[in-house]
């Protein structure tokens, strides 16, 4: 009798053991299946809004961009309040990457789409890969310099360019100021998102000025004291009046800072001081554009 409750014990055991090691596999496989990337759609505003989504691996670039280029065309956003910025019609042709230059094909039907929106929204996410420095845009395997009602050259598209452009905005102002993403909070379908809208600051003033100028532009009340910039590192001091009753900052506003002040030239990292103490949480590279996940 105590043989056959041993023998019992053991084959409970062993079960217990492999289903350890099988929920082991599964956290990892899930760990592992983890490959956000960028794709932008629009609200019912027409505003840009960068979304990061989970593609579960990493495929070569070309397929990459396929697959996000697909999403931008997507529907199935439309219950987070997102629509695609692309037509259900525009065809990619053919995805190329040579001598760090992509070329993306496309059929004449992405003449019918907006050219600000479809200038901002290529630049933002086609320019993000390592490996490209610069996009090239062909329709029915012609070049393209210029799409109708744009006066912005194909030629300029960089990673710069940002989203939410003033419609005004032409390719002489461009060159004149450094542009900047400024990040909003904005409720849509009961779904809180971080908006972003490019302005231009005047390059040739002080790194305070331009730091105070963003800020601003978050929040009003919101005052660096101090702004340096060293090996990547912006460190900024701040008033003390934006604290929390906890004495810390608010997550969303931190989040709001990062996202914003990270879109200025050569900042890899924020670093945010109070009354001579570092209270950042966040660090720059754990940052994401409004993850959803599906």
């Amino acid at each position: 009798m105590k043989f056959k409750i041993t023998m019992i014990t053991m084959v409970i055991f062993l079960l217990a053991f492999v289903s350890y090691l099988y929920l082991q596999e599964d956290i990892n496989n899930t760990e592992m299946d983890t490959y956000l990337q960028t794709v932008v759609f629009k609200d019912s505003d027409n505003e840009l809004i960068p979304v990061s989504l989970n593609f579960y691996s990493a495929v070569d670039i070309e397929e990459d961009v396929m697959n996000r280029l697909e999403m931008m065309k997507s529907t199935e956003m439309e219950s987070y309040g997102l629509y695609p910025v692309f037509s259900q019609d525009l065809e990619v042709l053919g995805v190329e990457l040579n001598n760090s230059v992509l070329t993306i094909n496309f059929n004449d039907e992405l003449y019918s789409n907006n050219a600000l929106d479809i200038i901002e929204t290529l630049s933002f996410t086609m320019i993000d890969y390592s490996e490209v420095d610069t996009l090239e845009i062909q329709i029915n395997g012609e070049n393209v310099s210029y799409l109708p009602n744009s006066d912005i050259p194909l030629s300029a598209l960089s990673s710069t360019l940002g989203l939410n452009n003033f419609e005004d905005t032409n390719s002489t102002y461009l060159h004149n100021t450094t542009p900047v993403m400024i990040y909003q909070n904005k409720n849509i379908n009961g779904y809180n998102y971080y908006v972003p809208t490019t302005y231009r600051i005047n390059e040739n003033i002080s790194l305070l000025e331009q730091v105070n100028t963003i800020l601003h532009y978050i929040q009003n009340n919101i005052q660096a004291l101090d702004a340096s910039l060293n090996d990547g590192i912006l460190t900024i001091e701040l008033d003390s009046n934006i604290l929390l009753d906890n004495e810390t900052i608010d997550k969303d506003l931190e989040e709001l800072i990062v996202l914003s002040l990270t879109s200025l030239e050569n900042i890899d990292n924020i670093d945010i001081i109070i009354d001579g103490q570092s209270i950042s949480t966040i660090e720059t590279s754990e940052t994401t554009y409004n993850y959803i996940k599906i």
